[in-house]
Formats: C-alpha cells, structure tokens, sequence
C-alpha cells in the first residue's frame, strides 16, 4: 500500500503541467535559433504571455485528467485540439504586439510545430511507464456501480485498477472478470488491510446521505484514500463545479485540503526550515546534549516508535528528559511531579527544548514542520476506538508544532475531553490547511508557544 498524501494520478498531472510548460520554453529556444526574429537568436518578450495562455488552456483540452483515455492516438487528438487553442491565442497576442506580421506568424509555426511532438512523446511516456494504477474497491448500488466499471473499461489502461466491488443494496449484477465480489459492506475494513487497496470509491446518490455516514463509520480507521463519487444520473445538472471522475462528481471525503502544487510549497518548506533550523542551533543543540549527560545516565537522545502518515509507525527523536526506567505494559504520560522526570528534562519539556531533534525526522521525511502532533502506538490504538474521527488526523504527517498546540491543546491528555479538543482542532487544520497558515504556526510558536501550564 502506498504512504503517501498525494494518489499517483495527482502527482503525474501536476509533473505534466510543468513538462509540458518547459516543452514549450525549449521549443521556443530552438524555433528562434532556426529563424531568430530580427536576427537575434532570443525568443520574442511576448513569450511569457504566451506560456501563460499554454498554462490556462491546455487543461481545458482534457490533457491532465488521468480518467481520459490515455491512448497515443487520443492524447494526439487532445493535443492537437490544444494546439490550435493555443495557436490561435498565442497569434492575437503576437500581432498586437510585434511590428512584422510574417515573421511572427513563421516563428509561432516554428515554436508549436517543435513543441507538439516533444509534448506528445512526454504524454505517452508518462502515462505509459513509472505509474503503477491504485488499486480501487468500489462500495454501491448496483446501477451506478456498474456504470462506473463500463467508463472505466472504456477508458482503457489508466491510474485505476478496479479488483473489488460490494454491493449496497442487495442486488445482483453480471460478473466483471478480474473484479471480486464483497458480500457484505461489514468484510470491507479487513478486504483493505489483507488486499493492499489503495483507494474506496463510495458510488451512492446524494440522498442516500444515511448510508454514506455509515459507511464513513465503518470505514473511520482505514487509512485509505475514501472517495465519493456522486450518483447524479437521475437529476438534471447544467453544471458541476467540482472535479469528476468517469463524469461522476468527486467529493473526498478523509483528505485534507491540498493539491499537488501546495504540497510541494509544503515539501520544499519542511526541507528548508529544518535544514536552516539545525544549522543555526546546532551549538545550543550541542550543549543541552552535553548537560543531559552531565544531569543523569544514560543516552542524550530518547527514540520511541510514534504514528504517522497514513497509520505508518516510525521512530521519534527527542532530548531525553527522563531517567532511564523499564517501560510498563502500558505508556504513562508524564504527570506533574512526575518523579521519572530529571531535573534539567523538566525545563527541557516545559520550554519544548526536548522537541528540537525532531527536525532531523522532518529531513528523514517522517514528519513535517508544522501537523498534528504524532501520538505514541498504545494512544493511538486506545483513542482509535473511543473517537470516531480520531484516525483521520493522520491523513497528514505529523509536525513538530501543530494549530492544537498554539490553542492551548498541548501537554498532558489525562481527560477523553482534552484528547476530543485535540483531536477537533487537528481536524480543523486539515480542513483549512495552506501554506499561509503554516506559516502563522511557525511564527506564533517562535513568538509563545513554546511553554504551557499544561506540560509536565
């Protein structure tokens, strides 16, 4: 299964929108030095506009919608409707604004004649090699479910695998070769684990709302991409304003809100900021490292297995804050007058000092700067069953600070009320994320959120 907070598809869309744009910058290269303007071998000062149009019309030929067919001779025919899209805006703009008319028009000829074939074979390539299809269950009624599987077959190899299919509603439906049946929508959390689905298509209309909550209850602690794809067949829509999938509407129902572009805004900021952040502390990181062992025996650094991503479980670095100690059946949470807690590690949690060696797990990949707070294995499995929505907060990395902690929901979680608090302001984060609001995390936690009452 992969680990991972963009599907396959997201990424390979986003990678040929910004292909097809240096295709276009390249192609623009060589056409001027086949038959520079004016004698010069630069491209026009227009181009950037020119680029511009190529980023807001290609998609609107179907290019990047990993659902289409994704044949040669189709991605030809979409390339081609692009193209002259494309010509044509990127003409009127040449003519408004060059002196001579004839060389503009040749040179456009010779930029997008250059630029079709290298875009083509980057289509064919792409889609063709380096992309294993996710593996899908598909959960519905029996009409829609098999209208879904028709538009798949007919779209040919794609991103997708349909291997399973349950049925709502009690019908029955003609056998689809390479698909398996699920007899009851109970069997479905354990088909995921033992199958290595990837993602959950829920096909119900929208007024089978009951349903779908139901489902989202059974389904609370798979760590799968759940989808619903909205059963609009016996309804008259002029318009969709949303995303589609096999001309169904996709609502996502367990992702937070990103997009392949902003997730590498974030990707790149982790990077950068711990990097930056370790440089920058490494003397002070140096002496507490020094000071803990002066304080009391044993290692520097304490490592205990966390969750992450997608249910993932990885190691956490932290100062060591507490005297060595056999661990019990259970995790106890550190409590106020905690005697396992050493002298110089009390103002090490309470000033979160101790956190600091977790931006080598941001560099490592297991977290990120700023999420939900990574819990420990025996939390994670305790809470998991008590709160319906609490697996959902691993739908993205964990961080080292997070929109709970500078609210106030940090430290010890000795009341389920505190844990619901957390869990709630989690969810809002995932709900709201941006990199601006990252960003006012960071800068509120550098200013006063490194202390609290509440941390023992």
């Amino acid at each position: 299964m992969r680990i991972s907070l963009l599907n396959d598809t997201d990424r390979l869309s986003f990678a040929l929108r910004l292909g097809d744009l240096a295709l276009l910058a390249l192609a623009a290269l060589g056409a001027s030095r086949w038959h520079p303007l004016g004698g010069s071998a630069a491209a026009p000062a227009w181009l950037p506009l020119c680029l511009a149009l190529g980023a807001a019309l290609l998609p609107r030929c179907g290019l990047y919608r990993m659902d289409l067919p994704g044949a040669p001779r189709a991605l030809l025919a979409r390339l081609l409707c692009a193209w002259l899209w494309l010509f044509a805006g990127a003409m009127l703009c040449g003519l408004l604004l060059e002196q001579r008319p004839q060389a503009t028009v040749l040179w456009l000829w010779q930029w997008l004649l250059l630029a079709l074939p290298l875009m083509w074979l980057l289509h064919v390539v792409a889609r063709g090699a380096g992309l294993s299809p996710a593996r899908v269950l598909v959960i519905g009624h029996a009409g829609a479910s098999q209208t879904l599987c028709q538009r798949h077959r007919q779209a040919g190899a794609g991103p997708y695998q349909i291997t399973a299919l349950c049925l709502t509603d009690g019908e029955r439906a003609p056998a689809t070769a390479g698909v398996e049946r699920i007899a009851r929508s109970s069997q479905v959390p354990a088909y995921v684990g033992s199958h290595a689905i990837d993602q959950i298509w829920i096909v119900l209309p929208l007024s089978d709302a009951a349903a779908i909550a139901r489902l989202q209850h059974l389904l609370r602690n798979t760590m799968v991409h759940i989808r619903w794809l909205q059963d609009l067949r016996d309804l008259q829509v002029l318009n969709i304003n949303s995303s589609t999938l096999y001309d169904f509407p996709v609502l996502d129902l367990n992702c937070m809100k990103s997009s392949a572009a902003g997730q590498l805004h974030k990707y790149l900021f982790d990077k950068a900021f711990a990097l930056l952040a370790l440089l920058l502390l490494a003397p002070l990181l140096l002496l507490i490292g020094i000071a803990i062992r002066c304080d009391s025996s044993g290692p520097a650094l304490f490592v205990q297995p966390r969750i992450g991503l997608n249910g993932r479980q990885f190691n956490l670095y932290k100062f060591r804050s507490m005297h060595r100690h056999p661990d019990g059946p259970t995790l106890q949470q550190a409590g106020r007058d905690d005697p396992r807690v050493t002298r110089l590690g009390r103002w090490l949690r309470r000033t979160s000092l101790d956190e600091l060696p977790q931006f080598f797990n941001v560099l490592l990949g297991d977290m990120s700067v700023v999420g939900p707070r990574p819990h420990a294995v025996s939390h994670t499995a305790l809470y998991s069953r008590q709160l319906d929505v609490y697996m959902v907060r691993h739908r993205a990395k964990p961080g080292i600070t997070g929109w709970a902690q500078i609210n106030g929901a940090r430290g010890e979680t000795d009341t389920l009320d505190k844990m619901i608090r957390r869990v709630q302001l989690d969810v809002y984060y995932l709900q709201h994320w941006s990199l601006w609001l990252d960003l006012r995390i960071v800068l509120w936690t550098a200013c006063k959120g490194w202390t609290g009452n509440n941390v023992y």
